[in-house]
């Protein structure tokens, strides 16, 4: 009998005892659950969902084509609004006349211009806005734009009875002033790459001194129809 009532008491304290533990184990997992559904309600300091910043032209690189010759150039770009932009480009470009008449002559398989007295370059700095058209309402990569601004210009020459290394030592200083207008498209390739096309037009009357490519022919305008293709870099 009293064997009996010893493992009685002893399966009721298991009892007790698993009945203690299940308990803990419950209210445990229901605060385990609680805390959870909880915690999801708030969002993750981790979880950066904001729309992340467009990016924008920093640098570029164009060849330019113009009615007067062609050349390289280089632009760099500061954004003030969301759709505009300040840049300035430097451009590098061989001029010539358009009223010049180039020979070629079959028997010494040379070429010459006749009256052609010097070798004209310039170098316009253009300050301008660009800014984009219908941002808003044209999804996608392609982006037409509009740009306007001012060129002061420095124009160098150098006589062309000398080759063409030899008279690098002999540039003469010139000088335009005007400004452009212009239209323009411009797709974005990659995340950080877009290529860009602009038709720009130029009033750039010379200044001072005249310029010459032709004897007694000074060049009024340096400007004209420019088209640019060229490759941005965004950050």
């Amino acid at each position: 009998m009293l064997h009996y009532t010893t493992n009685k008491k002893f399966i009721e304290m298991i009892g007790n005892t698993c009945n203690y533990a299940f308990r803990q184990l419950f209210i445990l997992l229901f605060l385990f659950t609680t805390g959870t559904a909880v915690a999801s309600d708030y969002p993750d300091v981790n979880d950066d969902k904001s729309p992340k910043k467009e990016k924008r032209n920093n640098w570029g690189l164009s060849f330019n084509y113009t009615e007067k010759g062609f050349g390289l150039s280089s632009s760099y770009f500061l954004p003030v609004w969301d759709d505009t932009d300040l840049f300035i480009n430097l451009l590098v470009s061989g001029v010539t006349d358009d009223r010049e008449l180039e020979l070629f002559d079959p028997y010494t398989g040379t070429s010459s211009t006749m009256g052609k007295v010097n070798r004209v370059f310039m170098i316009p700095l253009s300050i301008g806005i660009q800014k984009y058209m219908f941002k808003d309402d044209i999804e996608g990569s392609f982006k037409p734009l509009v740009s306007a601004g001012i060129t002061p210009t420095l124009v160098l020459t150098n006589p062309a009875d000398r080759s063409f290394f030899t008279a690098l030592g002999y540039f003469q200083p010139g000088f335009a002033f005007g400004g452009f207008l212009g239209i323009g498209m411009e797709y974005r390739q990659t995340k950080n790459i877009s290529v860009n096309f602009h038709a720009r037009y130029y009033y750039l009357p010379v200044i001072g001194k005249e310029i010459n490519s032709l004897k007694d022919t000074p060049i009024k305008d340096l400007g004209g129809l420019q088209f640019v293709f060229g490759v941005n870099f965004l950050r």
